[in-house]
């Protein structure tokens, strides 16, 4: 069962800017980082918006939000970092040594944990949050959805019947089972393995990584990550930005980086066709999808325009002008404004006095 309050003596409406506290789920505590408006901020902007919760990608913490979350935090909105397992503040067990319960990991159950943490941001702004997943993040993102439209019964597998069905997913409004989410916006992030050859072959891939963390050691494998063309256009960025992404990636061990890889990588997402079925569902059953890419990223452009072929249309489909794969690191201006426009297209109107 969830601990339904965030650990340090409040609850989610008790947050400050810039605040760290944590999230207790089945034994796993989870980091999560709260930015706010200030109160004058509050007071000028006098509404209260839908809340947004935002899931980093591999080998980052929350803060890997902070330019984005503070724009978006001026605008009057509060903004929640959930941080994934053995990422950031918190710690995989009991005793913090991720060896102890390689479970935690599993992409599953961290899509559990992040639901639970949704329904209960819900529970105190009284409507539901935005979501977003960047990377490895929007795999958990995108899986927390899906056992959220399978009225969180369908167990490890999605089931495409219930959701299918009117009776497992209604109009955000109307059902309370998908009160948890308000829209998804999921930013460079995979769909699924299209066929078992191709997850055999992500599986081969993940696990040889996992095998390189553990062997070189954090500092050595991200000295070669970073490398990676995937990240060319990180390049570009000013000194204190890339020093502050460097220093994030240190911030991890080795075993929980490994099993990241091993348990919640691409070859444990269901395949790309059901993905994109339940996404398209849940756009038609009230509960926004929005996909953004960077420009710069030919992988994740690709994954794009094949979603948006395939949703014909029903899932909104972005490409940021000079960005790459981080779209929020790189832009967050033209990132926040996205979120900005989601999240004003979920506030409620206010109540006739």
């Amino acid at each position: 069962m969830a601990n339904e309050v965030l650990k340090k003596g409040g609850e989610v409406a008790s947050e400050v800017l810039g605040e760290t506290r944590s999230f207790d789920f089945e034994g796993m505590r989870f980091g999560v980082k709260v930015w706010r408006a200030s109160a004058s901020d509050a007071r000028a902007h006098g509404t209260s918006t839908v809340p947004i919760v935002l899931v980093h990608g591999f080998a980052q913490q929350a803060s890997t939000w902070d330019d984005t979350a503070r724009l978006l935090a001026d605008a009057g909105a509060r903004c929640f970092g959930f941080e994934l397992a053995g990422h950031g503040a918190g710690a995989c067990s009991a005793g913090g040594d991720p060896a102890e319960r390689p479970d935690f990991f599993d992409l599953c159950f961290q899509a559990r944990a992040l639901l639970a943490f949704c329904r209960v941001v819900a529970r105190d702004a009284g409507v539901a949050p935005v979501l977003v997943g960047y990377s490895m993040g929007g795999r958990v993102a995108l899986r927390a959805a899906c056992l959220a439209a399978d009225d969180l019964r369908g167990g490890d597998q999605l089931n495409r019947t219930a959701l299918r069905s009117s009776a497992a997913i209604a109009p955000r409004g109307r059902d309370r089972r998908l009160d948890a989410i308000a829209a998804l916006i999921l930013e460079s992030a995979g769909l699924g393995p299209v066929d078992d050859a191709a997850r055999e072959a992500l599986r081969e891939r993940n696990f040889a990584w996992a095998a390189r963390v553990r062997g070189e050691g954090v500092s050595a494998f991200m000295n070669w990550w970073a490398g990676l063309p995937l990240f060319e256009s990180q390049r570009n960025l000013a000194n204190d930005q890339q020093k502050r992404l460097r220093v994030g990636r240190l911030a991890n061990d080795a075993e929980s980086l490994a099993l990241s890889f091993e348990r919640a990588g691409a070859h444990v997402m269901p395949p790309k066709q059901e993905t994109i079925r339940a996404l398209c569902e849940l756009s038609r059953r009230g509960i926004p999808v929005n996909y953004l890419a960077g420009e710069l990223d030919a992988k994740y452009c690709k994954v794009l325009a094949d979603l948006r072929a395939e949703s014909q249309g029903a899932i909104s489909c972005r490409i940021v002008p000079a960005a790459g794969h981080n779209v929020h690191l790189e832009q967050p201006e033209a990132f926040g404004a996205i979120l900005e426009e989601v999240v004003e297209s979920c506030t409620p109107e206010p109540a006739a006095p």
